[in-house]
């Protein structure tokens, strides 16, 4: 087999700039990392169009796995630096992975390799963001960075959805999804942006939108029209998921932090329901559109959702009868590499719940629910102990859409602005927050005379 030269210089030129930061140390790795997982995909349909060869094998494929070991270096250098509970919290991440990966190398093969760097790369940003020594500044520029990279894969959505860019049909084509996504025509195929899939692609986007619309510290310049630009473009993906999380986040953000922000975010989402009232008449192809989300009031008469009872029927039933699981490399996307060596059968993610448990087994899945307990359990501390911080309350918010969102897909990949939110949670600065909140300086200074 021929060396696919372009390719791997393609690989070079986009990991370069990666590996610079990193050895500089550099905040900004955090942001060209974001960057690096939401165009790694169109890279490489570019790139197999202008050859005029689907590669499945693609070195470019490579770009998101290096970005998060050089994510992973500098947060296991710092690792110390964390308080007690996070380190457990991140123990039990790791450890899961871990076992994942062993029995995913033993059945699956390379393709544990590369699901494993997806399941390891929202762990790589959390413990960077947690033992990066930063400020709040920095942070935000995080936030802000992960909303302008969204913004940017909107405006190529749109333009996907007019235009149907050559690369992007070449690439419909070889895997088979003419049909699934639609016509191969402008606005009459679903949009999947610069992301691997539809599903990706709009979680990414309502993931990124919550904290923009909760909170002005993470607001860009203009605001409202980016705010319309990012749900116009959930809507052009036909995930209704998308929409559906973006408002649970917004709904549930004053209930879970002491009704912070209530009367911004009740006005907040009149203006975009008349938005939405308003504008999706004049999208183009807006019937199809319309008739996609219309079905959220009668779902019993919905096939995808009834398609999704079946998929979780027949995933149970798998889950129970193999405990030790099938291993990282079994479901998903990385599943499609296996090469017909695998003993295990895959569970392709409408239900994240169980394709995390079809592939972790039962100890591995115990391993991740012990974590996010942890998780939960230090978020809910701080709040009871009456700390109030923007990252704090925002993790809470995340941690429940998070907890929705599973049952449509598997969020527990992928570089989102949720893991940088945890991050700021998770790290030391956090803890001194609540310590100064517990034990004033001047009160300490009494105790210690």
């Amino acid at each position: 087999m021929a060396i696919d030269w372009l390719a791997w210089v393609v690989t070079a030129a986009f990991l370069l700039p990666a590996l610079w930061l990193a050895v500089k140390g550099s905040s900004l790795l955090v942001d060209y990392a974001v960057f690096l997982y939401v165009i790694n995909r169109e890279i490489r349909r570019v790139v197999d169009w202008s050859q005029g060869s689907f590669n499945p094998f693609s070195p470019i494929v490579l770009i998101p796995l290096v970005a998060t070991g050089l994510l992973l270096l500098p947060f296991f250098s710092r690792f110390r630096s964390l308080h007690p509970t996070s380190k457990k919290i991140f123990i039990l991440f790791l450890a899961a992975v871990g076992y994942g990966t062993f029995v995913g190398l033993t059945r699956n093969g390379i393709a544990a390799v590369y699901a494993a760097s997806e399941y390891l790369a929202p762990i790589a940003l959390m413990g960077f963001t947690a033992t990066a020594p930063v400020d709040e500044a920095t942070a935000d520029r995080w936030m802000k960075s992960a909303g302008w990279i969204t913004v940017g894969a909107c405006l190529y959505g749109w333009f996907q959805y007019l235009t149907i860019p050559r690369w992007d049909a070449y690439w419909v084509q070889q895997v088979g999804f003419v049909g699934y996504l639609g016509k191969l025509a402008p606005t009459e195929m679903t949009v999947f942006s610069t992301f691997a899939e539809r599903g990706p692609c709009a979680s990414f986007l309502s993931l990124a939108l919550i904290p923009i619309l909760v909170s002005r510290r993470w607001r860009l310049t203009l605001g409202w029209p980016e705010v319309l630009l990012i749900l116009s473009t959930i809507l052009l993906t036909m995930v209704r998921t998308g929409l559906i999380l973006a408002g649970v986040g917004v709904l549930i953000h004053p209930l879970l932090n002491r009704g912070k922000a209530a009367l911004g975010i009740v006005a907040l989402v009149a203006v975009i329901a008349l938005a939405g009232f308003v504008g999706l008449s004049r999208m183009p192809n807006s019937d199809r559109i319309s008739g996609r989300f219309s079905t959220l009031g009668n779902m019993q008469h919905d096939g995808s959702f009834q398609g999704r009872l079946g998929i979780a029927d027949a995933g149970v039933k798998m889950a129970i009868s193999n405990p030790v699981g099938f291993g990282i490399g079994s479901s998903g996307l990385a599943g499609r590499l296996n090469t017909g060596t695998t003993d295990s059968a895959a569970v392709i993610g409408d239900n994240g719940y169980l394709e995390v448990i079809t592939s972790f087994g039962v100890p591995g899945g115990l391993l991740l629910a012990a974590a996010f307990f942890l998780v939960w359990s230090h978020l809910s501390a701080c709040s009871r102990f009456g700390l109030v911080d923007d990252y704090l309350g925002i993790s809470r918010t995340f941690f429940v859409v998070f907890l929705i969102g599973m049952l449509a897909g598997n969020y527990f990949c992928g570089l989102t602005s949720m893991w940088i939110a945890f991050g700021q949670a998770l790290s030391p600065l956090m803890l001194d927050k609540l310590v100064y909140k517990i034990e004033p300086p001047f009160e300490r200074e009494l105790s210690w005379a």
